[in-house]
């Protein structure tokens, strides 16, 4: 299996956000508005992300976050984290509209079973609400157990079971599927794809989904991208280091959108296979 991530890595990562005025100040309005808004039915919060796999950009970065509560949240809860993270929009702040997080109870997020996995969320493309969590909050859960700074709480080894690799390369698996079978397979891709630093971020997302398939584990993205340039097939490396200029580029660009979407189909079909016989070179563009 593949090195997990380097723990000096994550810290100097997270002291270098922190350093950053908005970020600390953000997490001290978050930490306190989730106590406030939950009481003693708050069991901790946790950084995952970014700031816990050691890779936090602050130009490109959001802040993920993980509260983890004694009970499901009950509707009275709900209705005060609704109005905080509402009061959070009048913030001078600019990691206001870039948080993302979850609010699970310590039941659920032990194990995730099929039937627990409607919980309160919010992110920077939706807003505060019940949502259905997909398979990849089990790579989610892996790396707050295995990576996640804590906030508030214990260790979160003790509030979730153990992540075997195959069901971190099933879930990715599972996530892949889905693109097949939603928006991947439009033949011109979904408008919300057309800005750059979408497809950079879809193209890492390929890159760290193949890199797990390989070696079971959860990497940041900039050691995916690594790998990639390395592993995958030569026209593929090509369409990973260009994408890497786009990180934080909001040009809407319809011409670089098909070679993204092939990189995708391809992730989720050929390379699946690639991966597990790299000898094999598999098709490329």
């Amino acid at each position: 299996m593949g090195d997990r991530v380097d723990d000096a890595s994550a810290a100097d990562s997270l002291r270098n956000a922190v350093a950053v005025p908005d970020v600390g100040v953000m997490l001290d309005a978050l930490l306190s508005g989730i106590r406030e808004a939950l009481g003693p039915n708050l069991v901790g919060v946790y950084l995952r992300g970014s700031l816990a796999l050691g890779d936090f950009d602050p130009s490109t970065s959001d802040i993920d976050f993980l509260a983890v509560t004694e009970r499901p949240v009950s509707d009275a809860e709900f209705a005060a984290l609704a109005e905080m993270h509402a009061r959070f929009t009048y913030l001078p702040n600019r990691y206001v509209r870039r948080l993302e997080g979850s609010y699970i109870d310590r039941v659920a997020l032990r194990r995730f079973a099929p039937g627990q996995r409607r919980h309160p969320t919010v992110g920077v493309d939706w807003d505060f609400g019940w949502a259905e969590h997909r398979d990849n909050w089990v790579l989610e859960r892996w790396a707050v157990r295995e990576c996640a700074v804590s906030l508030l709480g214990p260790d979160p080894k003790d509030l979730i079971d153990p992540i075997p690799p195959d069901e971190l390369r099933e879930a990715v698996r599972g996530e892949l599927a889905a693109r097949l079978r939603g928006w991947a397979a439009e033949p011109v891709g979904p408008d919300w794809l057309l800005p750059r630093y979408y497809q950079a971020f879809e193209v890492e997302t390929m890159c760290r989904a193949l890199y797990t398939l390989a070696h079971g584990d959860l990497p940041s993205k900039p050691r995916a991208v690594a790998w990639a340039l390395g592993a995958l097939p030569v026209p593929w490396q090509s369409l990973v280091e260009q994408s890497q200029v786009w990180r934080a580029d909001e040009t809407a660009d319809a011409t670089t959108l098909p070679k993204v979407l092939r990189f995708v189909r391809w992730a989720a079909t050929e390379g699946t296979e690639f991966v597990g016989h790299p000898q094999e070179a598999g098709a490329a563009p």
